[in-house]
């Protein structure tokens, strides 16, 4: 259809204004068509090609999205609203740094945006230019004071930075403008020393839901991260198992690098996480015989299956008190069962919530609480389980079953130095 040729301007804009209708009403593929018909006869239009690439950003089809916002950009170089959501395609697009020069060139224009502020603070957060984006959230606070999203980031960032004073401000701000913030009020606790025994439900999700695209390049490749290969590579040294496993559950399973793990040794493979999204990405891996969304421990005292392997691999560092989970994994266990798990490690107390949020478990106290509800520690293992900065996090992985050990195997020993290695960075 040659609209240009064919119609008036009245019925040209009558098309114009039919197809937005219909986009703002949800009906895409039809707008679509209609903006398609009216690109045809102007394809210089800037407002068509912005309302196209807006159509097909709410689609999810960001590529297709940036193409048209770019031709739009060719004919209106100085539309705010453009650059403004051209800035949020090209970091859907993974160009967080065309979207970092597009959001300071909109800050020039109009430097009182907020908006436009904490999306470049954001990406700043993103690329790990971690001083910038405090810069610029403290910006947008000073724009507006009661910005939540803006105050939680700062304090993040900060207590990242190790400035535990300011992020105990944030925190408490934060508190003040949404009372009920589970994260804000954990954090704090974790800042201030506090004796906790539990991380927040809310918390754990949120962080697991944020991380879920980037967890396993940042955790193995930038942290050097090997928890499920080391309970694989120790459960291998353990006598008297009974393998294959028939039932095995990993309990907290993220993406499913435990899965990985020990898909070979079980016939049937269950994962539990309490984030939606971390176990879509573990459902793209195609090894798990089922996969539930929930609350660990909620998990066990509702399901009325049996498990012979159940794998927690950095999963009891959001617990404090660990006698409910693993009394609850005790009910749902065979008599043959075996359970391993890390933990991070403190020689200061049974338990201690640390100022990174989480908590870290002196090994007297996991083998008093094991025995004391009736696991057996068959043995236990220090290790290293990720890196913190230059740093690595003291750790202790724990392999228990419901039988008597002999004394002769109950010891704890080192990691050996070539299994640490296998993930060092180059």
């Amino acid at each position: 259809m040659n609209v240009k040729n064919s119609f008036s301007p009245e019925i040209v804009e009558k098309i114009y204004l039919s197809a937005c209708e219909m986009h703002q009403s949800g009906r895409y593929k039809e707008a679509e068509d209609h903006y398609n018909s009216l690109l045809a006869s102007f394809p210089e239009s800037s407002s068509l090609h912005y309302n196209m690439g807006l159509l097909l950003y709410e689609q999810e089809k960001y590529n297709e999205s940036l193409g048209h916002y770019l031709q739009a950009l060719e004919f209106s170089e100085e539309d705010p609203d453009l650059l403004y959501n051209l800035g949020l395609c090209l970091k859907k697009c993974d160009k967080v740094n065309e979207a970092i020069l597009v959001y300071v060139g909109l800050a020039k224009m109009i430097p009182d945006d907020a908006d436009c502020l904490y999306n470049l603070a954001c990406c700043y957060k993103d690329i790990h230019e971690h001083s910038k984006a405090i810069d610029v959230l403290r910006q947008v606070l000073q724009l507006q004071p009661a910005h939540q999203s803006a105050t939680n980031n700062l304090a993040y960032l900060l207590h990242l930075q190790g400035n535990l004073h300011e992020a105990k401000l944030q925190y408490q701000q934060l508190l003040e403008l949404n009372p009920r913030h589970q994260a804000a009020r954990h954090m704090l606790a974790s800042v201030q020393g506090e004796k906790v025994s539990n991380a927040p439900e809310e918390y754990i999700r949120t962080v697991f839901n944020s991380y879920a695209r980037d967890f396993e390049d940042n955790l193995v490749q930038g942290l050097s991260y090997s928890v499920p290969e080391q309970l694989r590579h120790t459960l291998d040294l353990l006598e008297g198992l009974r393998i294959p496993f028939h039932q095995a559950l990993d309990l907290g399973c993220g993406t499913g690098l435990g899965g990985v793990a020990f898909a070979d040794i079980c016939e049937n493979l269950t994962g539990v996480d309490i984030s939606e999204d971390m176990i879509e990405k573990a459902r793209e891996k195609g090894i798990y015989d089922s996969l539930v969304v929930n609350e660990i421990t909620r998990f066990l005292q509702t399901t009325t299956a049996c498990y012979d392997l159940f794998v927690l691999a950095d999963v009891l560092i959001y617990i404090g008190d660990l006698e409910p989970a693993l009394a609850a994994i005790h009910s749902r266990a065979t008599e043959a069962a075996m359970l391993c798990f890390s933990t991070e490690t403190t020689d200061e107390a049974d338990f201690q919530l640390q100022p990174t949020g989480r908590f870290a478990h002196s090994p007297e106290y996991v083998a008093t609480i094991a025995e004391k509800i009736g696991w057996a520690v068959q043995r236990s293992i220090a290790t290293r389980l990720r890196k913190e900065g230059s740093d690595w996090v003291a750790g202790t992985l724990f392999f228990l079953s419901k039988r008597t050990p002999a004394p002769s195997r109950c010891q704890k020993i080192t990691w050996p130095e070539k299994c640490l290695e296998r993930h060092k960075e180059p």
